[in-house]
Parts: structure tokens; sequence; C-alpha cells
């Protein structure tokens, strides 16, 4: 695992996927590339007085050049409104690669869960891409919990990885659909709890707090291992 470094980084493009959730991609300025494993962060400053704010990166490590956030901006803290007001080719500070909330090598788990809710999507993105562009043949399951149906993005990108790799499945479950809305309703825990729990799976964790301790609990009641059950910290 790579020690955190300092880079300058430009913003080179944005998305806004919904209302809610916009989607930031940086180039490296100075170094240039950087290594890094698929579930790690950036830490970024995010004001002249120098506070911090942590965000998942979301692109594959196979891209070195740059880096890409999911970000929600709902909350208007002091970082979304400070990557909101970014222009274009802007520089950012980032002290990076950091965190542990990575799939260890040579892991012997013999399928991999990953739970999210909201913008907790981000780490397990880059995850995903990753195992999938190392030919990885093991099941690879998303479950992702979002609120309401102009919340959804990425559903047709992860809708495409399942089409080329028939081992990748994802489910988004909505908390609150409009009554007509036709697919899973309710929690990602509601999900979890009808799936077949194969032995020696590892499950990953990322999003709202209450989610990660429910999903934890949950998992110990069922006898899954503690050292199967992975989540990030800082969400």
């Amino acid at each position: 695992m790579q020690p955190p470094k300092l880079y300058t980084a430009r913003l080179e493009d944005k998305k806004v996927l919904t209302p809610k959730y916009i989607h930031y991609m940086f180039e490296f300025a100075n170094p240039h590339e950087m290594e890094f494993e698929a579930g790690q962060y950036v830490s970024m400053k995010v004001s002249d007085r120098g506070d911090r704010r942590s965000y998942s990166i979301c692109s594959s490590p196979s891209v070195k050049h740059g880096f890409e956030l999911l970000i929600d901006i709902t909350p208007q803290g002091i970082g979304s409104k400070y990557l909101e007001s970014l222009q274009f080719g802007a520089e950012v500070s980032v002290l990076a690669p950091m965190g542990h909330f990575v799939i260890p090598q040579g892991v012997t788990e013999t399928a991999f869960y990953f739970i999210a809710t909201g913008s907790g999507v981000a780490p397990f993105k880059s995850m995903i891409e990753d195992l999938l562009q190392k030919q990885e043949k093991r099941p690879i399951v998303l479950y992702w919990g979002l609120r309401h149906e102009e919340d959804m993005f990425w559903e047709l990108e992860f809708q495409e990885l399942s089409k080329n790799f028939p081992n990748f499945t994802s489910q988004i479950i909505l908390s609150q659909p409009k009554p007509e809305w036709p697919l899973s309703k309710g929690r990602v825990t509601d999900l979890l709890k009808a799936l077949e729990k194969p032995a020696g799976a590892g499950y990953y964790l990322c999003g709202n707090g209450k989610m990660v301790d429910e999903v934890k609990a949950y998992l110990q009641e069922v006898g899954v291992p503690s050292q199967n059950v992975h989540n990030e910290m800082f969400y």
C-alpha cells in the first residue's frame, strides 16, 4: 500500500447526475500519477484555513493520471460547497491515497457482497471495476439503497457490466418510491435478509451509519464471521 503524499490536481470535468449527486473528474498536475488501491480515498483541503474533507475515489486504480469523486451535495457542508464553487481548471490540494477499506491481496472469500446506500456506492464502483478488470470469477453482488426514482444514476453502467461479466449482478432498492414503482421497495437490509448467504462470502458496507450498524448486527446474528465483514469508517 502506497504511503500518502500531497498532490495538486485540476478539475477537468463534472457531471450533474441528479439534483442530489455530482460526479467530479480531476487530473493530477503535480505529481502527474498516483498508485492507489480500490476503496481508498483522498483528503482534500476545502478552505483557506485548512479544513479537510475525505472522499472515496470512485474511479478504477487502472486510471493513474487522475481520480473521480461522487459527491452528495444535499448536506451543503463546507466540502460540498467548496466543490460546487470550483471552476474548470481550478487546482485542489489532496493528501492521497488514504484508507484501508480495500480488498486484501489473496483474499479467500468465496464471493463479494457490496452493500451501499446513497453516495456510499463510490468506493464499490472502484472495487467492482478493479475486480472485473483483473478477471475475477467469483460472484460479485451490489445491493444499493436509494430513496427516490429521481436519485437513481449509474444503473445503466452497472447493467452493462452485468451483460459483459456474468458473475456480476446489481440491484437497486428504493426506500421511498412512488406507488407505481415496479421493482424492489424497502431497504438494503431487506435484500440482504432474502439472500441465501454462501459460506465464506465477504460483505463490504458503506453509506448511512444506521444501515451499516444494522447490517453488521444482522450478519453477526446469522453467524457471519466478523473478519468477513468490512466497512468504511469515515461514513
